[in-house]
């Protein structure tokens, strides 16, 4: 009797041994290897922004998800993306890439924000980091090179000052104000939807000026076909390094250097988080991407969801202050 017993729980066990050592492989493929991932982008195709998610989604396949698509849902400066992400099931199939205006000055450029960006986005890693410039096409005589010379343009031309922006709120719009300021010159500032109809208006010599993230314009300004006045970084940036930056030409209020952020939906468990910043913190350190963020002006670099989360924070306290101080006034 205690013999088969003895034998009954030895077979019991062997067979759950036996079980779980066929399960693991399948748990651990199911944690390393998600069916699908859609990136959010609350931006349309041909920007910067857009070739960033891109190239990102492309190295994530594979690494994170077997497959990837970008979800472009442009509108509203990128907050459509960021709604879309909120009602996402938070199972890690469901990311966001987006600027970090989007969640470091937004609550004070907009009076009704539909989300909170220290609660309904969870920061995962940072993807990359970039700086802003401004750009003048045809309708800007050729020998204005410098920030000086295109104020003393614009005044001549007040009619004519304007500067298109990817979006109203964003980094670039509300530099378009501080530079004004700085200049001298009631410059107008024009949101579009994204970065590329803006600087498409311009080069149809339908706005003065753009300005926008670095890579958005670099191609058409490396072919000459517009020309950089100057960048946001403290010195010239190493994508245009002819071109001095803001605070060279005497505008110390504009030193940005912006990032793009990756966000998983509120309430994703911290273990998918985690396993997200580990995939793209893989995929940023790849050479190829190196190589592809560096054709559009952005430069690699990934953090942790805590060291993301507390870089939100930061922004966001030394940039209220100053958007207020500015005379901006909220928009609806």
């Amino acid at each position: 009797m205690t013999t088969s017993i003895r034998r009954r729980h030895l077979l019991q066990g062997a067979g759950a041994i036996a079980a779980a050592t066929l399960a693991t492989p399948a748990i651990v493929r199911a944690q390393e290897v998600m069916d699908s991932l859609k990136m959010l982008l609350g931006y349309p195709p041909g920007g910067s922004s857009d070739l960033v998610a891109r190239q990102l989604a492309d190295k994530l396949a594979g690494v994170y998800a077997r497959s990837t698509l970008v979800d472009n849902r442009p509108g509203a400066a990128g907050r459509i993306a960021i709604d879309a992400l909120k009602g996402a099931t938070p199972d890690g199939r469901t990311l966001l890439l987006t600027p970090a205006s989007t969640v470091t000055v937004y609550k004070d450029i907009y009076r009704n924000l539909s989300y909170n960006p220290f609660t309904d986005l969870l920061p995962v890693s940072l993807a990359s980091t970039f700086v802003h410039g401004i750009v003048v096409g045809p309708m800007v005589p050729a020998e204005v090179k410098t920030l000086a010379q295109f104020a003393t343009w614009a005044k001549a031309n007040p009619d004519k000052a304007n500067c298109g922006n990817p979006g109203e709120g964003s980094f670039p719009h509300f530099m378009t104000l501080v530079m004004a300021k700085a200049l001298g010159v009631p410059i107008q500032p024009v949101p579009y939807r994204g970065g590329a109809p803006a600087l498409s208006d311009m080069m149809a010599n339908q706005l003065a000026a753009v300005m926008l993230p670095e890579g958005t314009f670099l191609p058409f300004a490396r072919e000459g076909k517009v020309r950089v006045l100057a960048t946001s970084g403290e010195k010239a940036s190493p994508f245009s390094p002819d071109v001095p930056s803001f605070a060279e030409q005497g505008i110390k209020e504009l030193v940005v250097t912006e990032w793009f952020g990756v966000f998983a939906p509120p309430a994703t468990p911290a273990a998918i988080v985690d396993r997200a910043s580990q995939a793209v913190a893989k995929v940023v350190a790849m050479k190829e991407i190196g190589e592809a963020f560096a054709r559009i002006g952005v430069m690699p670099k990934a953090n942790t969801p805590a060291a993301l989360a507390a870089l939100i924070k930061s922004e966001a306290e030394t940039w209220g202050p100053i958007i207020r101080s500015t005379g901006f006034r909220p928009l609806e």
